[in-house]
Formats: structure tokens, C-alpha cells, sequence
């Protein structure tokens, strides 16, 4: 594919990670969920209704979260609240995205 030059770079890394992984949106109106825990700039929420996707037991059914995810200018969700989002599939699992908080 396009956009992926430099051979022989990231060798020894446990596959694929962080928030620049291609993605495919698989909701298409956003979920709810509860913060699971929060860890300065990422963490992990526990979607109301279980994901319906052969990746949703990969982490136990929990959705990984980036800071650079959250919308509305907040930088960080607090555990125990509950939260908006959209949910993605990418090579590492699933992801939330456009993540309002409460």
C-alpha cells in the first residue's frame, strides 16, 4: 500500500499500536459506556450494550481510548462516569472515538 515506506522499521514491536493505525468506523450512531479507568493519556471504557464484532473479546469487552479522541475540549475521562462515543476496528481491536464525556 500507499504510505508505508522505510523497510525494516519497527521490528521487535508487539504488533501493531498507537492512535495512527488505519480504522474503520463500525457504529453508526454513538454507544454509551462507562469509564473503566484512565490512564493519564489513555484508558479504557466499558461499552453499555457488548460490541457485536468478532474483536470485542479482546480485551475483555472493553474499548480502548485515546486522548486524542476525546471531543469538546476535555483531556481526560474519570472512571465510574459515563460516556458518548463512536466505536472503530483497527489492527490492534477496537477503539473509541469522538468521545464526549460527562
Amino acid at each position: 500500500g500507499k504510505g508505508f515506506g522505510g523497510k525494516g522499521k519497527g521490528k521487535g514491536k508487539r504488533g501493531p499500536s498507537g492512535p495512527d493505525l488505519p480504522r474503520t468506523r463500525i457504529t453508526t450512531e454513538p454507544v454509551t459506556g462507562e469509564v473503566e479507568a484512565w490512564k493519564g493519556k489513555y484508558g479504557f471504557i466499558r461499552p453499555t450494550v457488548p460490541v457485536d464484532h468478532p474483536m470485542a473479546q479482546q480485551r475483555d469487552g472493553k474499548i480502548y481510548v485515546s486522548m486524542s479522541d476525546l471531543v469538546s475540549g476535555i483531556t481526560e475521562l474519570t472512571p465510574g462516569a459515563l460516556c458518548q462515543f463512536h466505536i472503530f476496528s483497527d489492527p490492534s481491536g477496537l477503539g473509541a472515538e469522538e468521545v464526549l464525556g460527562s
